[in-house]
C-alpha cells in the first residue's frame, strides 16, 4: 500500500517551486557577467537557455531542473531576455535529457553543491531533533530542512524524502519528550495516573471527566469542589519540575492534543505515550484548577 503523503501541495510548492513574482524574479535570477559569458559558451540557443535556468533552479530554490519540467512563465521570460534569446527554445532542451543531466551535474559541481545523500541525511536529522522536541509541526519542519540546506549548501531533496526525513525525525521527537516527561516516575505514580481514565463510584464518570469540569457559580460549594479537584491531582505527586524538562509548548500541545479526544482514547495510547499525555494533563489540570480556585475566591470575596 503507498504511504499516504502528509505534506500538503500547498507546502510542497512553497518549498520547491521558483517564485514568479517581478520583485523576486530580479532579486534570486539576475544573471551576472561572468554567468552571461559562461552561458554564451554553449552552443545552441536552447542549451544557453536551459544551462541559464539550471543554475537559477539549483541557486534558488537549490534543486536542479528536473526531466520534463517546464519552468513558469514568468521566470522563463526574465531568462531568456537576459541572454538574449526565444522563451520557446526551451522545448528542444527539455526533449535533450542528456544536456540536462550533463550541465546539472557540471554546475552543481561549480556552484559547490553537495548531493543530498545519507552523510547530509543524518547531519540534517541531528540538526533537526531539538527543534523538532520544541515544535513538530510538520510543514515548519520541512520549511527548517529547506534552509539549512541552502546554509549547508546542500542540493535540496525530492519532496517524498524530505517528507520522511522530517516525519522520522518527528517520531524520534515524540520517542524524547515521552521520555523526558515519564523518567523517574515511581510505580505508584503511573499507577495513579493510569487512575485517571478509570470511572469513579460516584456518578459513574472517569476521573478525567470529573476534574476536567470547572464550577460556573461564585458559590462556596463551588470552592469545595475545586479544593477538592486539586487536591487529588496534586496526589499523583508529578512535581511542576518535571514539566519544564520541555518545552511548554510542547507539553500544552499534548494536554490539547488529549482534550480533543476521548478518555478511552488516551487510555488505548501505548503505556510510554499514555502516561506522557497523563503527566502533561496533570500539569495542565494543577495549574488551571489553580488559577481558578484564585478566580474564584476573588469573586466570593467580591460577593
Amino acid at each position: 500500500m503507498a504511504r499516504r503523503q502528509q505534506l500538503s501541495e500547498a507546502q510542497i510548492v512553497a518549498r520547491f517551486d521558483p517564485p514568479t513574482e517581478q520583485r523576486e524574479l530580479v532579486r534570486h535570477y539576475t544573471l551576472s557577467e561572468a554567468d552571461l559569458t559562461a552561458i554564451r559558451r554553449c552552443r545552441g540557443d536552447h542549451n544557453r537557455l536551459g544551462r541559464a535556468l539550471m543554475l537559477c533552479y539549483l541557486r534558488y530554490p537549490g534543486r536542479p531542473l528536473r526531466t520534463g519540467e517546464r519552468p513558469p512563465e514568468p521566470l522563463l521570460a526574465f531568462v531568456a531576455e537576459q541572454i538574449d534569446v526565444l522563451p520557446k527554445t526551451i522545448g528542444d532542451y527539455l526533449s535533450a535529457e542528456r544536456n540536462r543531466q550533463s550541465h546539472a551535474a557540471y554546475l552543481q559541481d561549480r556552484l559547490r553543491l553537495r548531493p543530498f545523500g545519507t552523510r547530509p541525511a543524518a547531519e540534517l536529522t541531528t540538526w533537526l531533533l531539538p527543534r523538532a522536541i520544541e515544535d513538530e509541526r510538520l510543514g515548519h519542519l520541512a520549511e527548517l530542512v529547506v534552509q539549512e540546506c541552502r546554509q549547508r549548501r546542500v542540493v535540496l531533496p525530492w519532496p517524498a524524502a524530505l517528507e520522511r526525513l522530517c516525519i522520522d525525525v518527528r517520531h524520534r521527537a515524540r520517542q524524547e519528550v515521552h521520555h523526558r516527561l515519564i523518567n523517574g516516575l515511581s510505580a505508584e505514580q503511573r499507577k495513579r495516573l493510569d487512575a485517571l481514565t478509570q470511572r469513579r463510584e460516584e456518578g459513574g464518570q472517569n476521573w478525567l471527566t470529573w476534574l476536567r469540569q470547572m464550577p460556573g457559580a461564585a458559590t462556596p460549594g463551588a470552592m469545595l469542589g475545586l479544593i477538592e479537584r486539586l487536591e487529588h491531582v496534586r496526589e499523583i505527586g508529578i512535581d511542576r519540575a518535571r514539566g519544564h524538562l520541555v518545552h511548554q509548548a510542547r507539553l500544552a500541545q499534548l494536554a490539547r492534543e488529549a482534550d480533543r479526544t476521548t478518555v478511552q482514547h488516551v487510555a488505548g495510547y501505548e503505556r510510554q505515550r499514555r502516561h506522557a499525555t497523563l503527566v502533561a494533563i496533570s500539569l495542565d489540570l494543577c495549574a488551571d484548577l489553580t488559577d481558578q480556585g484564585v478566580d474564584l475566591f476573588e469573586r466570593l470575596v467580591g460577593a
